[in-house]
């Protein structure tokens, strides 16, 4: 009888750690049988011991444990679809070619990474930046650019739509959260942002329109605000982003660059000239 109430409560303890999913409460269940069904021919031979038992006991145990997954790492999966990432080179390095007879500034040309199901395995990309500014992430693949001077930056990113939006449809808030996302490249980078929201959204090119080209990509212009928090973690620094984003499929792809609020907001600033003029440049497809 002791033997019997054991294995009752080794099974007690293993559904607890059984998952919510039907395939593998299945696969539970069978693994708990057939380890039932070695243990009843053992307790009908007559041959069972200690030893026997407990090690019969753990096999049902692991099998439980080791089937169950963390109901959390399907809501991080979730988090990370939701989250704005480098939209990666692809189809080999760029072309970067300085522009102009002064050369300041440079034209990047490349590739970056299709949509899921896309007809082309990459999408072509084009801007135009500082030649003077540093590439970041060389070997990862994404695209960031810094000026070393006052910490300015631009990265491209992509991120896919909620289900039944488009690019004109999708809430503003999308965006900041995307972009802002604790799952996202941006933080990855080492970004500790706070508060963001976006303050000004307009479509610059609207392919719903009577007169919009054909074929067309929309496009859409957003301003961001956010603070950053400095390395002691105590004092924040407010902040500007300047979105300039492209509908490819069910996804978005977007040249975002940061800048300190107060140069952004200045009139005429060298700073706010700059960035808008890397916005404008910014092409997709």
């Amino acid at each position: 009888m002791k033997t019997i109430y054991l294995i009752s409560m080794l099974l007690h303890a293993s559904t607890a750690f059984q998952s919510t999913r039907p395939q593998q409460v299945v696969a539970q269940k069978s693994t708990r049988c057939n380890a039932l069904k070695s243990q009843d021919m053992m307790l009908d031979d007559g041959n069972i011991d200690r030893r026997s038992f407990l090690s019969s006991g753990a096999i049902i145990f692991a099998s439980s444990t080791l089937l169950t997954v963390d109901p959390s790492s399907a809501f991080a999966e979730d988090n990370a679809a939701a989250a704005a990432i480098y939209a990666y080179r692809s189809g080999g390095l760029p072309s970067l070619r300085p522009i102009g007879l002064t050369k300041l500034t440079t034209r990047y040309e490349g590739y970056v990474e299709a949509p899921k199901g896309y007809a082309k395995s990459g999408i072509p990309i084009s801007f135009e930046f500082p030649s003077d500014w540093l590439q970041l992430d060389k070997l990862g693949g994404g695209i960031q650019y810094v000026d070393q001077r006052n910490g300015d930056k631009l990265y491209v990113l992509k991120a896919t739509l909620p289900a039944d939006t488009d690019l004109k449809t999708v809430s503003k808030s999308w965006f900041a959260d995307v972009i802002l996302s604790p799952e996202g490249d941006v933080a990855r980078s080492g970004v500790v942002a706070e508060g963001g929201r976006i303050s000004r959204s307009q479509m610059s090119t609207d392919c719903t329109a009577e007169d919009a080209p054909r074929p067309c990509i929309g496009r859409r212009r957003m301003i961001l605000k956010y603070d950053t928090v400095t390395g002691s973690g105590v004092q924040t620094v407010e902040r500007r982003g300047l979105i300039d984003a492209y509908q490819i499929e069910n996804d978005v792809y977007m040249m975002v660059t940061s800048s300190n609020a107060v140069k952004f907001e200045q009139k005429g600033s060298r700073e706010r000239e700059t960035v808008e003029n890397i916005c404008q440049s910014f092409r997709v497809g």
